[in-house]
């Protein structure tokens, strides 16, 4: 699972990745995985809140997005970037569903240091966008197939 989700990052040209998942009050979104070097500063910690940024509105529309100029969409929530001295240039986001219902997104971005005069990344086109959804559709797939081996007791974890 974790090698199809890296391999899906890289093929959509991101930078790196997040998987965010709906808390069970369903307030919020939490990383629950990154590929980043700052991973570890913010996956379980971090709250997006449902109710603003891009991410969210893609848990309120459950349409996919690609932002191309992301810090400067009006929806942008520029709270984790400042929290890591980064600045999201780029972002495609899609949904993410296994079990029958909408659990999360998932996330690919293109990143500069917010003090740096770096070039602006490329962004991404349709075909990033496409990538991400099918590494979504990938991933929904290997977690409802190792629900039902575990729950029918098939097999040891594919994990």
């Amino acid at each position: 699972m974790r090698s199809s989700l890296l391999d899906g990052f890289v093929q959509s040209g991101a930078h790196e990745g997040t998987v965010w998942l709906i808390d069970a009050a369903e307030r919020f979104l939490v990383p629950r995985f990154n590929n980043g070097p700052k991973a570890a500063s913010f996956v379980g910690r971090f709250r997006q809140s449902l109710q603003s940024g891009m991410v969210s509105m893609v848990v309120a529309t459950q349409q996919p997005i690609c932002e191309n100029r992301a810090h400067l969409n009006a929806v942008y929530d520029p709270r984790l970037d400042q929290e890591l001295g980064l600045v999201t240039s780029a972002m495609i986001a899609v949904p993410f569903y296994f079990a029958h219902q909408l659990r999360g997104v998932i996330s690919a971005v293109q990143l500069r240091r917010a003090s740096s005069d770096e070039p602006t990344p490329p962004g991404f086109s349709p075909h990033d966008l496409h990538q991400l959804q099918r590494t979504a559709d990938v991933l929904e797939r290997l977690i409802e197939h190792e629900l039902l081996t575990q729950s029918l007791g098939l097999g040891a974890p594919a994990c």
